[in-house]
């Protein structure tokens, strides 16, 4: 084969590309510290990186999630505290007034600092972590209890809260833990917190006749959501008791849900009322009905009636206080027993925030080595020895230089030369 000139200059600036190259991969590796720059580089690095980064990324996470769960049970426990204080004090308080030496003066100040104590009592059942209500189970945007004290309700549930709402978080792969602590669990005995809720229509006006004979008998109403049609038997009735008796019975006839349905009288005029609960409870009176205007229905179509409950820890405070404004030595002796049973209760939920807290306690510890041994394998995987990319780097830059040399002999500048 003729070797010609040509062939010698594109032979020796494609070897000195490939130096120039490989002098280039460990300037990279030095400038960014690692092996590969784009997967192709070593698959096999590539693919042990992604998965890597992926578990320390998951770690992070965890770790994020450990601490926000750890400041949510460090405000619930410091709620706790301040509770099971106000109810200690509440007990040493209730021993004093029991005594039938306390004066009606003694029994008056006792009475002044339960209020202050109440009081305190339902603004820590409202504390919050983040602006989240840390007792109100899902609803961490409402309140627990009704705190305001010129309402008629205060003291008692805002919200109904079951006890299986619990905020769990995700601390581990396959491993949650419940953080937050359900406000009818610690306020109502280990019961849920309740509001009844039930559809009420009462009419405006009094029963206004008794006299049924005259065709006015057709009664149509919607009891959370099923129309029920009734008609009353056309007669004289009695009195308003024995109106109320027949419309109940035509309910009861008229469907299969008559068992929620109750006819009762407040004072002269008739009470329909839902006996199912919920936000959507409701009983609704058509008023055009022919008999409607008698039975006091004629502008009042529907309400929707709420029923507020106490908790039992909220409660035994406000029967110490009516106690004590009474004089009632007796009855404030025998609080001393559902004041017990409270504090127990009280120290039966702390313990069993003080377990969880303990057992996130030793998460974090260990998302903390996760997150050492994790870092040092993607270290070891992805990043280059220093030492060794150097020793590199000087070997091709001989290589190259060495090329750069030997290309300058074989190509002569000048056909003078070359004929040397």
């Amino acid at each position: 084969m003729r070797i010609t000139n040509n062939m010698l200059i594109n032979n020796m600036i494609n070897y000195i590309g490939n130096n120039l190259t490989r002098m280039e991969k460990y300037q990279r590796q030095l400038a960014t510290g690692k092996k590969i720059a784009v997967p192709s580089d070593d698959p096999v690095v590539a693919t042990r990186a992604l998965k890597l980064r992926t578990d320390v990324s998951q770690v992070e996470q965890y770790q994020k999630n450990v601490k926000d769960g750890q400041s949510w049970m460090d405000v619930t426990e410091s709620a706790l505290s301040g509770i099971g204080d106000i109810m200690q004090r509440a007990r040493e308080l209730v021993v004093q007034g029991a005594s039938s030496t306390a004066t009606p003066d003694d029994t008056k100040k006792i009475a002044e600092e339960a209020k202050q104590l109440k009081t305190q009592l339902i603004h820590l059942a409202n504390s919050t972590y983040a602006g989240r209500y840390i007792f109100s189970g899902y609803k961490t945007d409402k309140k627990l209890i009704i705190d305001d004290p010129n309402d008629p309700n205060f003291g008692k549930f805002n919200i109904p809260v079951s006890n299986s709402e619990n905020i769990r978080y995700e601390i581990g792969i396959g491993d949650d833990i419940n953080i937050n602590v359900p406000g009818g669990d610690l306020f109502n005995m280990g019961g849920a917190a309740t509001v009844d809720t039930s559809g009420t229509a009462t009419g405006n006006l009094p029963i206004s006749s008794l006299d049924f004979t005259g065709g006015n008998t057709a009664l149509n109403l919607t009891v959370d959501g099923e129309a029920v049609s009734i008609n009353i038997t056309p007669q004289v009735y009695a009195d308003n008791n024995a109106l109320a008796a027949e419309i109940q019975t035509q309910i009861n006839n008229a469907t299969a849900t008559a068992a929620d349905v109750s006819v009762t009288l407040v004072g002269n005029s008739l009470r329909i009322t839902s006996g199912s609960q919920g936000d959507t409870s409701a009983v609704h009176i058509d008023s055009s009905s022919s008999a409607a205007g008698s039975l006091g229905f004629s502008s009042t179509t529907e309400v929707n009636g709420t029923s507020l409950q106490e908790g039992k820890m909220i409660k035994v405070m406000s029967d110490f206080i009516a106690a004590l404004e009474s004089g009632d030595h007796q009855t404030i002796g025998n609080l001393l027993g559902t004041f017990d049973e409270n504090i127990n209760n009280l120290l039966r939920v702390r313990a069993d925030v003080g377990a969880r807290q303990n057992r996130i306690d030793l998460t974090s510890n260990r998302l903390d080595n996760d997150t050492i041994n994790f870092t040092k394998l993607m270290s070891d995987n992805e990043d280059v020895d220093m030492a060794e990319a150097i020793m590199n780097l000087k070997n091709e830059e001989n290589v190259y230089r060495s090329s750069l040399a030997g290309g300058a002999r074989i190509i002569q500048p000048t056909l003078v030369d070359f004929l040397k």
